[in-house]
């Protein structure tokens, strides 16, 4: 069990005139993502106090993230122990990524958002990043994935719905992470740029069916690629 006794990344100050939810939820989102990259390995203990000095906050914030992060089965809080990155998960791996195929098909059903021109354009630097991909930097390529999910949370309309999906994916980002560099890299570069142009050509026609149909073709395609690597208990 390794512990974590000072920041192991240094964090930017918070933003001018940040209000208490955008606060929370940037150090939500930076702590989660250092979990789903691995920075944070599995039994990793999070220090409250080494995080509230790094994020410049009190505790009770810091406490509500850790909170937030139990609940999507990323740590474990023990009393008399502390918070702990969770184990990864594999059993039930395969069943989640067939949960989430199902899900994403609804991304178009269940009041979807409006597209914006904001999400051609952030489709586009997502593009953009992948092709400028050096080779088997993995964790680009996942802060990629990541970024991905982000832009199609802001195109659920329905809370429930998005909740759902976003537990999901980071609940199976780190097995997905863990494989990835034993997939051929350019059929992975290949394969997320495919999905982004299907996504695109979706939203430039306005199309939220078949951006849920889209993403869920890919999640399959993950599935498949990966599922020879997990071995059933």
């Amino acid at each position: 069990m390794s512990d974590l006794a000072e920041p192991a990344v240094k964090q930017a100050s918070a933003p001018k005139g940040e209000t208490g939810v955008e606060r929370f939820e940037r150090i939500h989102a930076e702590l989660r993502d250092r979990i789903c990259l691995l920075t944070y390995p599995p039994g990793t203990v999070l220090s409250e106090v080494a995080l509230a000095k790094e994020f410049d906050v009190s505790r009770t914030p810091i406490r509500r993230v850790l909170h937030k992060l139990e609940f999507m089965g990323l740590v474990e809080i023990k009393n008399g122990v502390g918070t702990i990155v969770s184990d990864i998960d594999l059993m039930t791996f395969k069943e989640t990524y067939s949960l989430r195929m199902r899900l994403a098909e609804l991304i178009g059903e269940l009041s979807p958002g409006r597209i914006t021109v904001e999400h051609l354009e952030e489709i586009d630097r997502l593009v953009e990043r992948t092709k400028s991909l050096p080779r088997e930097n993995f964790r680009d390529y996942a802060r990629i994935a990541n970024d991905l999910q982000t832009l199609l949370s802001d195109l659920t309309g329905s809370a429930p719905l998005r909740e759902v999906i976003e537990l999901f994916y980071f609940r199976v980002a780190r097995i997905w992470f863990t494989y990835l560099s034993q997939l051929d890299w350019e059929d992975t570069v290949a394969s997320q740029l495919a999905e982004l142009s299907e996504l695109r050509a979706a939203l430039e026609c306005n199309d939220m069916r078949a951006v849920g149909q889209a993403r869920s073709v890919h999640l399959h395609r993950i599935l498949t690629r990966i599922g020879r690597f997990i071995v059933e208990p």
